[in-house]
């Protein structure tokens, strides 16, 4: 009897620990997200593209920077789920989109701690992985901020938990759902392309390496399969389209011009913008002196330390690998976010090359020492993150938004006497609670900074 009430206990605490790690990231990430909303031209673009049926949602992702489109239409699928789930509860607001990423980013931080746990033996690692991941000013400013690229991010670490966790490797509906996630991923982001070429890559290596040709004909088929579904919709955008459009036409360019020999690789860009996005993201206020070497370091103490775990190294070493290379090759600038996605690879490298010893004691102790350590910078960060990726007029927006609407006099326009930043729309909100203006109106309303709505009578058109 004692040992089935230690087993049941022993089985149930990661599932315990787990739900309190998605419950409190959670809840630090959408602290203030009704008063702060970070509404600019993406999420106003983007949270408008799913008001409508699940038809009608766009076939093509959400439009790059770099010209044209992501491949495919999950960001949007997702989002209007999110919509139709969440957006009733806040009257269809946008910042409904950011608790809903929110929420998303949480249960897969609950999925990514037991899949770490699981792997390596050791609660500590878990945590540290975890904390690391969660307090990280950067990513905890757009936790709850509407964006493709953080749901690009979500997704990659989806698909590194599922590789952890065996699914790569398991039944054929494990394999389809681990590609899925993974391909879902290149949809909402481009730039998750590097750990999804390591967990399509672990799919089919491992059975390579077994010499298991059955296995891996299956799994090939599989990817083949489950790929080619989720790019019909993006092919019947390019039919509607003629063919015309570009999914990333700044990327296509630059590798040509690096493969013909028109430009050589900017090897050194790459590598400075892989440790300046790993310092900023999870380090800032307090950036690690010599964070390169440091990676580096932790990287080589990986691979030794879990040489034969292929399916790990897939998802922490292969990733940045093949970012440093994919990157060499785009001629353009980086900016931090473009690394978002490969951060679980990162900080699992960091944590796993820090515990890299024989000892079991002396592994969990480095690794509670990291818990500690984050624990104690965690209100810096977290204040840092406060200081980022807010527009605090949203509240005011909101409000002055509702008493027009709830007034019900027709107004000809509504004025605002405060500045927002170049891309936010001011009357979004008001248009999306179901405001509308009347030309014939006399009367023009004037929204002051604290939220107080004036009338005046202008007279006749």
């Amino acid at each position: 009897m004692d040992r089935t009430a230690a087993a049941s206990r022993a089985s149930t605490l990661p599932i315990a620990l787990a739900l309190l790690a998605g419950v409190a990231t959670f809840a630090v990430r959408v602290r203030g997200v009704s008063t702060h909303f970070w509404m600019l031209r993406d999420q106003i673009r983007d949270w408008d593209a799913v008001q409508g049926p699940f038809w009608d949602l766009p076939l093509a992702g959400p439009a790059t920077h770099v010209g044209g489109y992501t491949i495919g239409p999950a960001f949007y699928c997702l989002l209007w789920l999110v919509r139709v789930t969440v957006g009733p509860w806040v009257d269809n607001l946008p910042h409904a989109g950011g608790i809903g990423q929110a929420a998303l980013q949480s249960t897969v931080d609950a999925v990514l701690l037991l899949a770490i746990w699981r792997r390596t033996q050791s609660v500590w690692v878990a945590l540290a992985v975890i904390m690391l991941l969660a307090t990280a000013a950067f990513d905890l400013s757009l936790a709850a901020v509407l964006w493709n690229p953080v749901v690009g991010s979500i997704l990659a670490r989806l698909a590194i938990a599922l590789v952890l966790l065996g699914w790569h490797a398991g039944t054929w509906k494990q394999v389809a759902t681990t590609v899925a996630v993974a391909w879902m991923a290149v949809h909402a982001y481009t730039g998750a392309i590097y750990v999804v070429c390591g967990v399509l890559a672990i799919v089919l290596f491992e059975p390579l390496t077994a010499n298991r040709r059955a296995t891996l004909w299956r799994h090939a088929g599989i990817v083949t399969a489950v790929i080619a579904t989720l790019q019909l919709p993006y092919l019947w955008f390019q039919v509607q389209s003629g063919f015309r459009s570009r999914a990333m036409g700044a990327v296509s360019r630059s590798v040509t011009e690096v493969f013909t020999g028109h430009t050589a690789p900017e090897v050194a860009k790459s590598i400075h913008g892989l440790v300046g996005a790993f310092n900023f993201i999870e380090f800032m206020p307090s950036p690690l002196p010599s964070a390169g070497v440091l990676l580096v370091a932790c990287g080589l103490l990986t691979m030794w330390r879990h040489r034969r775990d292929y399916a790990l190294l897939s998802v922490t070493i292969v990733p940045l690998v093949l970012a440093l290379v994919g990157y060499a090759v785009f001629l353009d600038d980086l900016d931090h976010y473009y690394y978002l996605s490969l951060m679980p690879s990162a900080v699992l490298i960091l944590v796993l090359g820090l515990t890299a010893v024989p000892w079991p004691r002396v592994a969990s102790g480095v690794a509670m020492a990291i818990c500690a350590a984050v624990l104690f910078t965690a209100p810096d960060r977290v204040r840092y993150a406060a200081a980022m990726n807010r527009m605090p007029e949203y509240r005011v927006l909101v409000g002055a938004s509702r008493v027009l609407i709830n007034r019900g006099m027709p107004m000809r326009a509504v004025r605002f006497d405060f500045e927002l930043p170049p891309t936010a729309d001011a009357m979004f909100i008001f248009r999306l609670l179901g405001g509308r203006l009347d030309p014939a109106s006399p009367w023009v309303a004037t929204v002051a900074s604290d939220g107080t709505v004036t009338y005046q009578d202008v007279g006749g058109v």
